[in-house]
């Protein structure tokens, strides 16, 4: 019997003996994600035998993993992460909005913080969000060459921010780019993605993909992994307060009057 370490407790894999094919014998509360140890969920894929790849070198049906981030959020976490995957010899792609209301690529922490992530030997490319144009294919454009230009970097797939179904069903490159929502990623391998903080479909181990070794492609949102809190709830909660807590040193280090209101806020 073969076991596996999952990050919140162990479970194994036997044959069944009616067909054959392995089966959980131990499994994870459905109230608990397990989103607690990063690292264990790594080595986990890792001790199974997947090759980590980037999203152009999956070319095989089996032990192969394309790990794929999406920043909706911030770069401090999406940095953390990147160095815990650096550690365990993990290869990744990092996507990243231009045009987003949580973090601006130009701001010097953010933009070093990617930078650092890239410097690592991850890939950090485009995260698109195509609802903010009313020509998407434009708007793509627009934002790869900017992308290009902040970062000095060639674009070869993008990732869509919240694709409507009409974005997952649109098996073509947009203005001749590829997009991770493409068959060959999102249907041809396993999908899996803790967005929301849940498993979407399945949790990782559970599924017979993963049992049999087949191919996957795994989408991991950062501040899920990289906070603390038992839930998706708490751990909002949680950074929230870090980020009122940072809004509040960055208008006090900026705005003098500020200072009197700091602690009283």
């Amino acid at each position: 019997m073969t076991q596996f370490i999952h990050p919140s407790r162990k479970f194994s894999l036997q044959p069944s003996s009616a067909s054959g094919k392995k089966v959980l014998t131990d499994g994870i509360a459905e109230e608990h994600q397990g989103f607690d140890c990063y690292e264990e969920f790594l080595s986990t894929f890792l001790e199974r035998g997947y090759r980590f790849c980037f999203f152009p070198e999956l070319s095989e049906p089996f032990f192969e993993l394309v790990l794929r981030h999406d920043i909706d959020f911030d770069t401090h976490l999406a940095l953390r992460m990147a160095t815990k995957e650096k550690e365990l010899g993990v290869r990744s792609t990092f996507f990243f909005l231009i045009r987003s209301p949580m973090y601006n690529v130009l701001d010097p922490q953010d933009y070093e913080n990617i930078q650092l992530i890239r410097e690592m030997g991850h890939v950090i490319s485009l995260h698109f969000d195509p609802t903010l144009y009313v020509d998407f294919e434009q708007g793509l454009r627009i934002e790869v060459d900017m992308f290009k230009s902040i970062f000095q970097t060639d674009i070869h797939i993008v990732s869509l921010h919240r694709p409507s179904t009409f974005f997952q069903q649109h098996d073509a490159p947009i203005a001749g780019i590829e997009h991770t929502y493409q068959s060959r990623y999102f249907r041809q391998v396993k999908y899996i993605s803790d967005s929301t903080g849940v498993w979407r479909y399945g949790h990782p181990f559970k599924t017979q993909e993963f049992l049999t070794g087949k191919s996957m492609h795994v989408l991991i949102h950062p501040i899920w992994w990289m906070l603390e809190g038992r839930t998706n709830l708490d751990k909002l909660r949680c950074y929230y307060r870090q980020r009122v807590d940072a809004l509040k040193a960055n208008f006090s280090e900026n705005c003098i009057p500020f200072r009197q209101l700091n602690g009283h806020l």
